[in-house]
């Protein structure tokens, strides 16, 4: 409910300043290959992998894709607790995030209790649900399969948004063993290990 009065707030500043509708909002179907939407996503965005790897770690790189989303319009909000009680933490079991679909004040929610490498993850996903203008709340993880077509379709898009496969294979070394392979990686691509073994 916070982030539902918060939206209202935002898309009543968007249509005060004569804002135009964003484009991308809606733009995709399911029937788009996951590599396409998350291509397209990655150009709205500026997303790129080099930026990431250079960010000295996994927060800050998380601030560089938050930072990115809101360029676009997208107000993204962080929060590992219940509105402003700090002793109801918000449990990444239950749920990690979700998106309410606006096409003037799309927002993004991430649980701030996740780690940063999921809370990355979580944000590619949602973003997802943007693209294919839809509202959900999700248990987005790199482990979780969706039941629902839809979910699986997000997680693919977020994948390949945050390990594109041909990055992936060109920074993969055939002599390396899987554990060291595994971190450096991760650390490259700034995601879990287990999107990494994963892809």
């Amino acid at each position: 409910y916070t982030c539902q009065a918060r939206q209202a707030w935002y898309r009543d500043e968007a249509l005060i300043k004569s804002q135009r509708t964003l484009s991308f909002v809606g733009s995709i179907d399911r029937a788009t290959a996951p590599e396409e939407a998350a291509a397209q996503m990655r150009r709205e965005l500026g997303f790129s992998v080099d930026a990431r790897r250079d960010a000295p770690s996994w927060a800050e790189a998380l601030r560089l894709f938050i930072a990115q989303t809101d360029g676009l319009g997208v107000l993204v909000m962080v929060s590992g607790v219940v509105a402003n009680n700090n002793t109801r933490v918000l449990d990444p079991n239950e749920f990690r995030g979700f998106a309410l679909a606006d096409p003037l004040a799309p927002l993004v929610f991430i649980n701030g209790a996740d780690s940063k490498a999921a809370q990355m993850f979580t944000l590619a996903h949602e973003l997802a649900h943007l693209w294919l203008g839809q509202s959900a709340l999700s248990n987005a993880s790199a482990e979780h399969i969706g039941n629902q077509a839809t979910e699986a379709w997000c997680n693919q898009v977020a994948a390949e948004l945050l390990v594109p496969m041909q990055d992936f294979r060109n920074a993969l070394d055939r002599d390396e063993s899987l554990v060291y392979a595994l971190r450096r990686l991760a650390r490259h691509f700034k995601v879990s290990s287990l999107v990494v073994l994963r892809r």
